[in-house]
């Protein structure tokens, strides 16, 4: 069985996937604390509701001939990382990474990619049990 045909696995796998390159971008945000004049970026946040409704795959590079040489555009991340608007707090140096802010966004994060995953879990038990081999 394929878990990644059922909707229910592909949307948490999603989240998952968001949450973790949300991480990165964080990550970055708080390692340029004290860069001047550097901006914070955030992630688009993941909305469930036109991901059900657009269920439009994205266009990918192939390459049809292994003759062909491989492209030079990198692929890009499934989700676009933006800069944020003004903050509030700007340093002397325009920096306006605000590290509580980052924090509680990184602990955010965290929360919803566990579940995520408690998500999957139980779900994977619930197959487990209809299928009769024990959920337990």
């Amino acid at each position: 069985m394929d878990l990644h045909s059922l909707k229910l696995f592909q949307m948490a796998m999603t989240k998952m996937d968001w949450a973790s390159q949300r991480q990165k971008v964080l990550a970055q945000n708080v390692s340029n604390a004290d860069t001047p004049d550097y901006k914070p970026k955030d992630l688009k946040k993941l909305d469930f509701k036109n991901m059900l409704r657009d269920e439009v795959q994205p266009v990918k590079v192939t390459r049809t001939n292994p003759m062909h040489e491989k492209g030079t555009i990198p692929e890009q991340d499934p989700f676009r990382s933006r800069t944020l608007m003004k903050s509030y707090e700007e340093s002397p140096d325009g920096n306006e990474v605000i590290l509580e802010e980052q924090m509680q966004k990184v602990g955010d994060t965290r929360s919803e990619y566990a579940t995520a995953v408690q998500l999957m879990q139980s779900n994977l038990r619930m197959l487990k049990m209809a299928l009769g081999k024990g959920g337990a």
